[in-house]
């Protein structure tokens, strides 16, 4: 099997742990891929290890592991995102939601993945096509798409559509839609549910909206949601899954729908959503101990 590794270089350990890792796969009889920047971590001439540029990787691997955060996960999925190939994320601090191996087991996971051991699970994709006065350009989001005001001091106007009938005009300082994977990112802190990544939905989440009937909204992941730019303020930018900043000043509209593919990731035996929520968020957690 050929292995991509994907890598988050400011990890304060990845240094000592990316060496371990690849060491491992080699151990394992795996090929191992990885991108240039590596380089300044990994002193191997083994034939099994190559170095090319990260854009090349997806189509020369079976599988991509990402080493970091879920940032890291992220950026490792959109690198696959159109390739039908499973993403693992490896651990290494913070959160971590979105991944279930760590430093402590990733020699047990790893090797069960190997094996076959696994499965996959197939979570929904956003798509959004912005549009100016002469050009559209497409974005993909596993997590989120969120308007956010920037530099804007007061709250913006968001005149959103579903389907092509008027829905809302938010008042707050942003606007989030999330697939049910991002239920738990930036739309849990903004007051959003938590929602199953089992159920075919998108969810609208307001920013601190000035209303009391502002309240999250979950729709089928079959409709499309169309947001006027026009009239942002030129500060306003579109977020994609907290990484990528896309400035709206000449923005005329976004579309938003679920996209024609998924992104696939890898869960092992005993892994759940719930299980995760507990561990990670203390979801259900009696602080009064009885």
């Amino acid at each position: 099997m050929i292995i991509g590794l994907h890598l988050h270089p400011h990890f304060r350990t990845i240094a000592e742990t990316l060496p371990e890792i690849v060491s491992f796969l080699l151990s394992q009889r795996q090929q191992v891929i990885l991108p240039e920047l590596a380089r300044n971590y990994i002193q191997n001439d083994n034939a099994s290890v190559k170095f090319i540029a990260e854009d090349k990787i997806p189509e020369l691997v079976d599988a991509m592991f990402s080493i970091g955060g879920d940032g890291s996960f992220l950026g490792a999925s959109r690198l696959m995102a159109k390739t039908g190939k499973p993403v693992i994320g490896i651990h290494l601090g913070g959160l971590g939601f979105l991944a279930d191996v760590n430093i402590e087991n990733y020699r047990e996971r790893l090797s069960a993945f190997l094996k076959g051991d696994y499965k996959v699970e197939e979570r929904s994709v956003l798509n959004a096509v912005v549009s100016t006065s002469d050009k559209k350009k497409t974005y993909f989001a596993f997590n989120d798409f969120v308007i956010d005001k920037g530099h804007v001091m007061t709250m913006i106007k968001i005149r959103t559509f579903v389907d092509g009938e008027y829905f809302n005009t938010y008042r707050s300082d942003g606007l989030i839609v999330a697939t049910p994977t991002g239920s738990t990112a930036y739309s849990l802190s903004a007051g959003g549910p938590i929602i199953s990544p089992h159920l075919n939905v998108i969810l609208i989440s307001p920013i601190c909206p000035h209303s009391l009937s502002a309240r999250p909204v979950v729709l089928a992941d079959s409709q499309t949601i169309r947001i006027d730019a026009g009239d942002l303020n030129s500060d306003v930018s579109l977020i994609v899954d907290g990484q990528d900043r896309i400035p709206l000043a000449t923005a005329k509209e976004i579309i938003i729908n679920k996209a024609d593919f998924t992104l696939k990731i890898v869960r092992f035996e005993g892994d759940s959503f719930f299980k995760t929520l507990r561990s990670k968020l203390n979801w259900g957690l009696d602080i009064r101990g009885n």
